[in-house]
């Protein structure tokens, strides 16, 4: 039997290091909240937090686009969280599909950020460990109710749990570029996606 191997907790220079990062991340997410992803510079980002230039880059070597990276992983993630909360506070299978729509639609709607994570964002971010981290999350949750709802009658069984969770999540990214760039109101999407989700039920 091989023993666990010990993971070393991180040093005061490590905590030190991770906390400058978070306050840059928090940083550039003001500035485009209050600017645009335009006025998200280093200048900005660095009055912003009171942490200068150089120190900036000491923490994002790729400066900008770096950071920029960070700033839409966050959002990412703050997301997943937020949609965890509310698909849990969802009575029953519908409630916790259409809780999906309503955190990214609400996500959607903010002038600056929402645009940030559903139009610029992946136009600057193509690829990397960044990019889905909503849609990932949200796809994995779906079909898991799916699934369940299906079990206990609730979901026609002719429903494909897994394709159908893809496709639900790229009608919710659809809707929330249309709603982040001011083409669609977030309440008529929501509404279209509870629809959607109420032609799954078990007849």
């Amino acid at each position: 039997m091989t023993a666990e191997p010990v993971t070393r907790p991180p040093s005061l220079r490590e905590r030190r290091q991770e906390r400058t990062r978070h306050e840059l991340v928090d940083a550039v997410l003001v500035v485009i909240g209050e600017s645009g992803l335009d006025g998200a510079t280093i200048e900005r980002v660095s009055a912003q937090s009171g942490i200068s230039r150089g120190t900036v880059y000491a923490h994002f070597p790729g400066g900008r686009d770096e950071l920029l990276r960070a700033a839409y992983a966050r959002l990412g993630s703050e997301l997943v969280e937020r949609t965890r909360a509310a698909v849990d506070e969802s009575g029953d299978w519908r409630g916790r599909l259409v809780a999906h729509a309503r955190a990214m639609f609400d996500l959607a709607a903010d002038q600056h950020l929402g645009h940030f994570f559903n139009v610029s964002g992946p136009t600057l971010i193509s690829d990397g460990a960044e990019r889905g981290i909503g849609s990932g999350a949200s796809a994995l949750m779906i079909e898991a109710d799916l699934r369940a709802a299906q079990l206990r009658g609730e979901v026609s069984a002719d429903v494909d749990p897994a394709a159908t969770a893809t496709l639900l999540v790229g009608a919710l990214r659809e809707a929330a570029i249309r709603v982040a760039a001011g083409g669609s109101d977030a309440e008529r999407a929501y509404a279209a996606f509870a629809r959607l989700a109420d032609g799954l039920a078990a007849h």
